[in-house]
């Protein structure tokens, strides 16, 4: 594919394509691309999911979604997100926590972080995410618990409560006046547990959260939905999916702080029990983007044919979300995993 334009819509200030985990999306699918500053100049608009104004020509945009919402297929032509639907072949997934990991030849935003506790830790090497730690039973002087969070959310919250009759919980963050501006690595090595609840629940979100509790050698009090086993070793955390309450999980959290061995076998395993790839990512990428520019030649043709040279203008009300087709319960699950689609997330569908 000859080298294309592309523009970047909707982010936060300090976004750049020129560097980071979009930058090696777009250069691992095209070779080389124009990073240009105007939509009209651009062959594609990559786009955030935080919409300040309407992107001029939806059908040329491309959607990341790290956040815990669903594509607007009235806003963009395809999305990347952490779903694992593909919206009929429009979404590709590519979870936030991917963009956490030091791929080869990608090179780091060195953009300064904004002003939440976001962005001060360095990219994590995916060998070592496919290895156990280096056990670290817990020492008498461990710290017991910490919390970095920006906003409150009650959930997580009501867990702070609860484990504080365990033992003492430090809270980090904007949310408690306790900006922690550094990264959060020199802070979690200093405690046995991290509280790292994803904000809300959804199949296959899953944030940088629990691999900066890992990293950071804590043991994980994780919360997502039952499908995080996709990505993770259910061994390597403790989530409050697992229990049928939060004072179960506490309790669980108790008896494990109490346990040499309990600790140990945490911290004896791998966060990923296989190696994450962007291959699917990349050919994604490229087709849509294809389909995207032979789309528009062929409505430029069509346009030039009835006597105008203007771009041809979007009726956002022709745009319409897909009709999802889900594969059938003997089919293979779309999310990879091999298994069928009645054992794995059909049982979601079916609510089994």
């Amino acid at each position: 594919m000859a080298s294309i334009n592309v523009c970047a819509v909707n982010f936060w200030p300090t976004f750049s394509l020129k560097a980071g985990f979009v930058n090696y999306l777009l250069t691992r699918a095209f070779d080389s691309f124009n990073i240009v500053d105007n939509e009209q100049d651009a062959d594609i608009v990559i786009s955030s999911v935080f919409v300040t104004k309407l992107p001029l020509d939806p059908r040329r945009t491309i959607c990341i979604i790290w956040e815990n919402m669903r594509p607007n297929y009235r806003l963009c032509s395809y999305s990347i997100s952490g779903d694992f639907d593909s919206y009929g072949g429009r979404n590709c997934r590519v979870p936030y926590w991917y963009a956490q990991l030091q791929w080869p030849g990608c090179v780091p935003d060195q953009t300064a972080p904004g002003s939440n506790n976001h962005g001060f830790e360095a990219p994590v090497e995916i060998e070592a995410l496919l290895h156990p730690r280096s056990v670290r039973p817990g020492r008498d002087d461990d710290l017991f618990c910490c919390y970095v969070a920006n906003n409150p959310e009650l959930h997580r919250q009501l867990c702070v409560e609860r484990l504080s009759r365990v033992g003492r919980v430090d809270v980090y963050g904007n949310i408690a006046n306790r900006p922690w501006r550094s990264s959060k690595y020199d802070l979690l090595r200093r405690y046995r547990f991290n509280l790292c609840f994803e904000n809300s629940i959804f199949p296959g979100y899953y944030t940088e959260k629990l691999i900066h509790a890992w990293v950071g050698g804590c043991v994980p009090l994780y919360y997502s939905d039952h499908w995080y086993s996709s990505d993770f070793n259910p061994k390597a955390m403790i989530n409050r999916i697992n229990f049928s309450d939060l004072d179960a999980f506490v309790e669980h959290v108790a008896l494990v702080n109490k346990s040499r061995s309990a600790l140990s076998e945490i911290f004896d395993q791998p966060l990923l029990t296989t190696r994450p790839i962007l291959d699917p990512a990349i050919d994604f990428l490229r087709k849509a983007c294809d389909q995207i520019m032979r789309d528009f030649r062929r409505r430029a043709t069509s346009s030039n044919a009835a006597g105008s040279s203007q771009r041809p203008n979007f009726d956002m009300s022709m745009s319409r979300p897909p009709i999802v087709k889900h594969p059938g319960r003997n089919e293979s699950c779309p999310c990879g995993s091999g298994k069928k689609y009645k054992h794995c997330h059909g049982r979601l569908t079916s609510g089994g």
